[in-house]
């Protein structure tokens, strides 16, 4: 069975020439300002792009195997968010050294306070071949509104299937 080596999720990747990642800003907690006395959509995202990255390692007799990298998002309540991938593996590295797979997303579901859930696993053929492995995201909610001189930001946020105004 393949084995998750590491699974981290960050502000942002970058690849080099050569196609090394490197990760910058990895993260557990996000704030989110909102207005006192004023509530949010549950699946309102936060417009912030943000990274996964997972090194999975095969044996020998798997690298021959045709492996997809499912990720899904699970809000606080443990109800699904619109932010969910899949990605094929290919290329699979030899020689006992892990495969690299990362995915860059926009769209943070900072709705509800508490931890998120990101949940990453490998199917084979739709049937899952490993355990799914979860990293938690903490959510904060704010009512102080943050300022540059705090190294605050605020980020827009959208509600999947509704057009903005």
């Amino acid at each position: 069975m393949p084995r998750l080596g590491n699974f981290l999720v960050c502000e942002k990747l970058i690849t080099d020439q050569q196609g090394k990642p490197s990760l910058i800003s990895l993260f557990q907690k996000m704030g989110a300002f909102i207005p006192e006395g004023q509530a949010i959509p549950k699946e309102v995202l936060a417009m912030t792009p943000w990274s996964t990255f997972c090194e999975w390692f095969f044996t020998d007799d798997e690298l021959t195997r045709t492996f997809v990298q499912h990720l899904e998002v699970l809000l606080p309540d443990g109800t699904p968010s619109p932010v969910r991938a899949s990605l094929p593996l290919k290329d699979m590295t030899r020689n006992g050294q892990g495969t690299r797979a990362f995915v860059n997303i926009v769209g943070m579901p900072v709705a509800q306070a508490g931890f998120i859930t990101v949940n990453v696993w490998l199917e084979e053929n739709s049937e899952r071949v490993t355990e799914v492995y979860p990293y938690r995201i903490q959510i904060e909610h704010t009512s102080q509104q943050p300022t540059p001189k705090d190294g605050g930001t605020v980020v827009h946020a959208v509600v999947p299937g509704q057009r903005p105004n």
